[in-house]
């Protein structure tokens, strides 16, 4: 393996979390975006696709690789949430929507104390990213 190719690919696939989560707090905060800047699925992401298809490929057998998995998913689990209260109302049924009436104002609210989550999930797959770094850092070249 090429230490700086393969820390080249790290820093960009965070780079690409970066900005995915940018993009979801974009959209909690009310500005239009698109979906595929934003996938719900953790696989269809570009961290997600990098990091099941290359970086497996290339740095799988690390143990701090491995430990990139969980919280990526939770993160993505998380974001499902925020998804759903603010696009999936049509899938309540008839008697939830005629009773239990839900302003935008409440979904944009609770959909923020969801990103709240989704940044300390963020902040952990960051820091899962970092001690990546350093292994791949400490290896010989």
């Amino acid at each position: 393996m090429d230490k700086k190719l393969a820390l080249n690919m790290i820093r960009k696939a965070k780079a690409a979390h970066i900005k995915w989560r940018s993009y979801a707090q974009a959209l909690v905060a009310g500005v239009e975006v698109s979906d595929e800047k934003v996938p719900v699925v953790h696989t269809s992401c570009e961290f997600g696709r990098w990091y099941y298809g290359q970086g497996q490929a290339e740095l799988g057998a690390l143990d701090s690789f491995q430990g990139i998995a969980a919280p990526h998913e939770m993160l993505h689990a998380i974001y499902g949430k925020i998804f759903n209260t603010l696009y999936r109302q049509e899938k309540k049924s008839l008697m939830q929507r005629l009773f239990v009436r839900e302003s935008s104002q409440d979904r944009y609210d609770r959909a923020r104390a969801y990103m709240v989550d989704l940044v300390a999930a963020s902040e952990t797959l960051l820091t899962a990213i970092e001690m990546l770094e350093k292994e791949v850092l400490g290896l010989d070249a």
